[in-house]
């Protein structure tokens, strides 16, 4: 019989994963190594999906999970973050799996993930039967709930710091879940980024806020977006995030799609859903023919005012 483990925080996301890893697998178990009971029936696991978070207790519990005295455990799936790319001024876009990992020192949740990817590198290095795969997601959210990244830059999303506007991702909860599931079906390894197809342009996004008032934070003084982010979300959410603000850290997801993975969701309708708690599948034709449209309408306006204003600069000068 075939069984999965999967560890980690509870919460959305986890549960999400174990639903569709139902429906691939025999049996699913939710594990925590500090259970004694749970450990004991971890032993006859070959296959764990870990979901790496922030918080040094997760990353603790990492290590417990890669330490536990079992010779059964083949292969360890980690789902970490598209963030360990780091936000640079000089990235590529979009990033391939090819890119170096480099998260920003600042930011304590990307450190984190890459922390986890290069333990499990080293847990893998130690004998050639044990297999590995990394799956580095973009921003999640759903109309449901949205990760802790995912939740934050849609807080953060009408904030502008100077001249700085990258592209942004929004990666759909059942997207990523469905990411997992083939990983664990195909029987991969490697490293697969995990993302819609393409982005929003800093345009696309700004027509999708509409007319919110845009947030405009001095770039010197990171801990007031780090407040602002905080105050909106309504808990202790990840600091030092301002680089993942003012540059891109997009990335491809062709390496994931070459092995017929494919997106249900684009980022417009994650970020619709997400930000607005509209459930895009309860939506019905019109419905969506009528947010594209206003989107659209949107576009072909402010390209219009856009216009005036340069021709009224002509004139004047």
């Amino acid at each position: 019989m075939s069984v999965i483990a999967v560890s980690g925080v509870d919460g959305a996301l986890r549960r999400r994963i174990v639903d569709a890893l139902e429906t691939v697998v025999d049996r699913v178990v939710a594990f925590d190594p500090s259970d004694e009971n749970e450990r004991a029936e971890f032993l006859t696991v070959e296959t764990v999906v870990h979901l790496a978070f922030a918080e040094d207790l997760n990353q603790t519990a990492f290590h417990a999970v890669l330490e536990q005295p079992s010779g059964n455990l083949k292969k360890v799936i980690l789902v970490s973050s598209a963030m360990v790319y780091g936000a640079w001024p000089n990235n590529a876009i979009p990033l391939s799996e090819d890119a170096p990992v480099r998260p920003n020192p600042e930011t304590s949740f990307a450190v984190h993930q890459a922390d986890a990817e290069r333990t499990l590198m080293e847990w893998s290095d130690e004998s050639t039967l044990r297999e590995i795969a990394i799956l580095r997601p973009a921003a999640v959210a759903s109309s449901i709930t949205a990760g802790l990244i995912g939740e934050a830059l849609l807080a953060a999303a009408p904030i502008r710091t100077g001249r700085d506007d990258p592209p942004v991702q929004f990666l759909h909860l059942d997207d990523l879940a469905t990411a997992v599931g083939l990983v664990v079906v195909e029987s991969l390894c490697g490293v697969f980024n995990v993302a819609p197809d393409g982005w929003l342009s800093s345009r696309e996004l700004r027509e999708l806020l509409g007319a919110r008032p845009k947030v405009r934070l001095p770039v010197p003084l990171p801990g007031r977006l780090d407040r602002y982010i905080s105050r909106r979300v309504a808990h202790n959410a990840p600091s030092g995030l301002l680089p993942y603000t003012r540059y891109s850290w997009v990335v491809a997801n062709d390496s994931l799609k070459s092995h017929g993975w494919t997106p249900k969701y684009g980022n417009d309708q994650v970020f619709v859903t997400a930000d607005a708690g509209m459930p895009w599948d309860s939506m019905n034709a019109k419905q969506r023919q009528l947010v594209s449209l206003g989107v659209g309408l949107t576009s072909v306006f402010g390209a219009m005012i856009s216009l005036v204003l340069w021709a009224k600069r002509a004139r004047r000068s």
